[in-house]
């Protein structure tokens, strides 16, 4: 990260250039902390979830399951059809979000690689 580069994108005064990577797991908050985030922003979506089926309180339950269910195809739908960058996406993000997408042909795909690469 740098500080002012006009040709990069600005967020919170910080700017990146196209080549940076986030590495999301290392930031100022300790483990305890990022986990309590996560959890609130779990919460936010289900609650949204929970909104859209009705307002019975029992509700809460089933958009949780939806929400643990679809999460995966959710991002992987996002990164393939709503996110568009000309520099593309890093291929381990995609290859990790079809391994949770799609568990059975990571599978196959380990297999195939054991039997005629390795």
């Amino acid at each position: 990260m740098k500080k002012k580069n006009k040709a990069a994108l600005g967020v919170n005064g910080w700017y990146l250039s196209p080549s940076d990577n986030i590495c999301l797991a290392k930031c100022i908050f300790d483990d305890p902390y990022r986990e309590e985030i996560k959890e609130i922003n779990k919460h936010e979506i289900i609650a949204k979830i929970a909104d859209c089926i009705g307002p019975e309180p029992s509700n809460l339950c089933i958009a949780e399951q939806i929400f643990e269910t679809i999460k995966f195809e959710i991002a992987n739908f996002v990164i393939h059809h709503e996110y568009n960058c000309q520099r593309g996406v890093n291929a381990d993000l995609l290859l990790w979000l079809d391994s949770k997408v799609n568990p059975a042909n990571l599978k196959k795909l380990n297999n195939f690689i054991d039997k005629y690469l390795k």
